[in-house]
């Protein structure tokens, strides 16, 4: 295992990995609604803060910060004093860009925005919530692949590993909505949906990383009061 790696706090993701992902690369985490996305990239960030004293930000395109909050809440790897002590920002960039005056579809706009937040709090980990809505808003796919390469050049140059989530129908064989995040990102995580027994489970993959060697299997995902769960497909008696 290299020494440049950052742990996920998810044991079983963390050895997939090979012991963690490559720190400064861009994770995309792609999946449709309620497949456990945001529980995955918040248990990452909360891991970081509590166990590496990072500063991780979470950047919001639409879901309000107190929500956010409420729906962390019953996990036992939320801390709440992590928010209030600022390790843990959650920022609506939404509302930030409109009160400095930037356009949504100002990509270097929203790169300074973002570069400074990460840099004023020397973050370490970020999430972008959605990719999807960002892009939509860019809508022209030069100014999307211009926005994700210098973003993620940008950060990684600033030590800091960025995880963007990816909305995506359920059942389909794609890992974002413009074709182009995938390619960009360093790493591709994919969270689905499959049914067994008449019950509808959830599961995870990774689909690449760039110089790490690691398994493409599928593990059943499970949400439990501590996080997020992986269980290979083989040992789950449920499947």
């Amino acid at each position: 295992m290299s020494a440049d790696r950052i742990k996920t706090g998810i044991k079983t993701l963390d050895e997939i990995l090979d012991g963690g992902i490559p720190k400064g690369h861009v994770i995309l985490v792609a999946g449709s609604c309620g497949t456990g996305k945001t529980t995955l990239v918040q248990q990452i960030l909360f891991d970081g803060a509590k166990n590496n004293n990072e500063v991780g930000i979470y950047i919001s395109m639409s879901e309000e910060r107190e929500k956010l909050i409420r729906n962390l809440e019953g996990f036992t790897f939320f801390d709440k004093k992590l928010i209030d002590t600022g390790q843990i920002r959650i920022i609506d960039i939404s509302q930030d860009a409109r009160l400095m005056g930037i356009n949504m579809q100002n990509v270097q706009g929203l790169l300074n925005l973002i570069r400074s937040v990460v840099e004023e709090n020397n973050a370490k980990r970020v999430v972008i919530d959605s990719i999807t809505a960002l892009c939509e808003a860019l809508k022209e796919p030069e100014k999307i692949r211009d926005f994700i390469f210098e973003l993620g050049m940008q950060l990684a140059y600033s030590g800091c590993t960025t995880f963007l989530i990816s909305e995506i129908p359920p059942q389909t064989f794609v890992y974002s909505v413009f074709g182009i995040e995938e390619f960009i990102s360093d790493g591709v995580l994919l969270l689905t949906e499959f049914e067994r027994k008449g019950e509808l489970l959830r599961a995870l993959q990774v689909i690449k990383m760039r110089g790490v060697k690691h398994s493409r299997n599928k593990y059943v995902l499970k949400i439990l009061e501590d996080g997020i769960n992986l269980v290979p497909m083989f040992k789950a008696g449920e499947v």
